[in-house]
Formats: structure tokens, sequence, C-alpha cells
């Protein structure tokens, strides 16, 4: 079911969860932005951008 969850999420406007790279992006956040991306190893199947962590991509997977 949290599968079904995370596959609903097509990026920006759709994600609800805050702490996803999407959601930081259309709050303009750039330190955040900055801090989240550096050393990037996961991106997301959904919208393609890339984070350090998994938990801050809609659908992630290893880079």
């Amino acid at each position: 079911m949290s599968e079904k969850s995370v596959m609903q999420c097509k990026g920006s406007q759709n994600c609800h969860e805050l702490n996803h790279l999407c959601q930081v992006i259309i709050r303009k956040d750039l330190g955040r932005i900055k801090k989240l991306v550096k050393g990037s190893q996961f991106y997301c199947k959904n919208c393609g951008r890339a984070a350090h962590d998994k938990e801050n991509l809609c659908n992630p997977s290893k880079i």
C-alpha cells in the first residue's frame, strides 16, 4: 500500500511530502536545495531530480 502512495506522485504539484525535493524547489529554499542535492546518490523515477538521501525523493532509485 505504501508503494502505491509513492507512485502517485508525479513531482512538484502532486507531491504532499514537505521534505521531498520537488516541494523544497517549489518553496524556492535555495540553501536547502543545495544541501539536499550535494553528493547525490539517488534519483527520482517520477521527476528525474537527484538527492543525497532517498527520503527526499518521491520514487527513489540508486544512481
